[in-house]
């Protein structure tokens, strides 16, 4: 700025001498006065393009610092919902031929507490409540849970559960260091992370969507290395997860026999199980850089004795076991606006790539072999705002996964299965539309997944090994599978 200022003033000077020179000399004036406006106009244009960033950063960041700043507010408790409303579509194809579709409409609720009572320390939960309509044909249910009297009903909670329940501690500095770092302990918001919460309409959460979208409960400690190395948004989180605790439950030493005549095993209340270990998880993620326009983020897991399905002696029958552990990393690069100023659109248009990998360490076989095995994943995707409607984005996502791909996305909220876990193809095209700012919002989706190898969604075991799909060798196999979802969803 002040050497536009000395320059300008450079300028109106050489204007003031113009006037007093001859002819020839005022030619070669006029020359350098033209040059020194061109200097002036372009570093003008740098300048407010660098003004313009700074307002982009800036206006994020004071959405942040609102949100935190409604929570703190005279100590209030706040609420908030969420309820969704949708139909899909599901088709599905297999192998030698045959088809199945069915309509499915669904509710979807989500009741969200917070309450700061410093601004350092934060509390938040969410209870979830997400049912097909009316009542789920399962035979093995009673009609004690018969959907037209559920709530009439003396039931247990299984239709509210806890989705989220965590607190959060911050501070400005770490061990008299300027490292601004967090704290939480609960479970943890770690679905519908980064990347797939572009086509859920909303915040991502802790993780990177690729590889990761379940729930869990555990820790995650977070750094923010920005003050200290100078590169914008670097930052480090630590994440600790436990899947499953080795425990049984509460009288589940009482067995009954064929006679209804009750026994006890010997096994006693919340006891280690023979044959199991607790299943944990630890992560580290590290964003290397994030100026708010381009950002990297990365993250890497190992999750220890991960279960799946093992077949017996018995054709078509199979027991839960655990197999060993399994590893896992990502890498992910995120431009929110393309280029600088070119146009509106280009500048709210957000492309994003990313890489995973995941590799088994079996104790014994998993995924059907004994061997380590690695798979790979691609994800890709782009979306901008809609050009012939007012308050819409129009996303397009492609990904693809290898032979031995598993990923850890069992909570993808996709009603054939999760697109992200696919050993294959999968392609996807949504429209998001604001009908009454982000109160009430409406959106048309469609999924398409080629599988190439079998056992996509599945867990760990044999039963999750993938063979070649063909009309020969795996007639009854999923060869392909689509999900067209509207929804109407209201927000406050």
């Amino acid at each position: 700025m002040k050497k536009i200022i000395t320059l300008s003033l450079v300028a109106v000077f050489a204007t003031g001498v113009y006037a007093d020179t001859s002819l020839e000399d005022q030619n070669s004036t006029q020359s350098q006065i033209d040059a020194l406006q061109a200097q002036i106009e372009q570093m003008q244009k740098t300048q407010d393009a660098k003004i313009a960033k700074l307002e982009k950063k800036a206006k994020r960041n004071s959405k942040k610092i609102s949100a935190v700043n409604k929570l703190a507010n005279n100590d209030n408790l706040k609420f908030n919902a969420d309820f969704r409303t949708a139909y899909d579509y599901l088709d599905y194809k297999a192998a030698n031929g045959d088809t199945s579709s069915n309509g499915v409409f669904t509710n979807r609720l989500w009741l969200k507490m917070a309450y700061a009572p410093t601004s350092k320390l934060a509390f938040y939960s969410t209870l979830a409540y997400y049912k097909v309509y009316g009542q789920a044909i399962n035979p093995k249910e009673g009609f004690n849970q018969y959907d037209w009297v559920v709530n009439e009903t003396a039931n247990d909670s299984s239709n509210i559960r806890l989705k989220e329940a965590y607190w959060l501690y911050k501070n400005d500095t770490f061990l008299g260091m300027d490292i601004p770092w967090t704290a939480s302990i609960g479970r943890r918001p770690s679905t519908d992370g980064l990347l797939v919460n572009y086509r859920e309409d909303q915040k991502a959460k802790s993780a990177i969507g690729h590889n990761i979208n379940m729930e869990f409960d555990g820790a995650s400690f977070s750094y923010s290395l920005e003050n200290l190395t100078d590169i914008s948004g670097m930052s480090l989180k630590f994440c600790f997860g436990r899947g499953m605790t080795n425990a049984a439950s509460r009288f589940s030493g009482v067995e009954q026999n064929s006679n209804g005549i009750y026994s006890f095993n010997g096994t006693q209340d919340y006891s280690a199980l023979d044959g199991f270990d607790n299943t944990d998880l630890v992560g580290v993620l590290f964003n290397p850089y994030d100026d708010g326009q381009y950002s990297m983020h990365t993250v890497w897991f190992r999750a220890y004795n991960v279960p799946g399905m093992v077949p017996t002696t018995t054709a078509g029958e199979y027991n839960f076991k655990q197999t060993g552990d399994e590893s896992g990393g990502a890498v992910s690069f995120i431009s929110d606006g393309i280029g600088d100023g070119i146009s509106d659109m280009l500048d709210d248009t957000i492309v994003f790539a990313s890489f995973a990998y995941s590799k088994t360490h079996p104790d014994a076989s998993m995924l059907g072999s004994i061997d380590s095995e690695v798979g790979e994943s691609v994800y890709v995707g782009a979306n901008w705002p809609c050009q012939l409607i007012d308050d819409a984005r129009i996303g397009i996502e492609y990904n693809k996964g290898s032979k031995y791909w598993r990923s850890f996305t069992y909570g993808e909220d996709t009603l054939v299965g999760s697109k992200l876990a696919a050993r294959g193809d999968a392609y996807e095209v949504w429209f998001n539309k604001d009908l009454i700012g982000k109160k009430l919002t409406a959106q048309i989706r469609y999924t398409y997944i080629d599988y190439k190898y079998t056992g996509s969604n599945g867990f760990f075991g044999d039963a999750s090994a993938p063979t070649l799909i063909s009309a020969n060798g795996t007639p009854n196999a999923i060869d392909t599978a689509q999900d067209v979802r509207a929804y109407i969803r209201y927000r406050y």
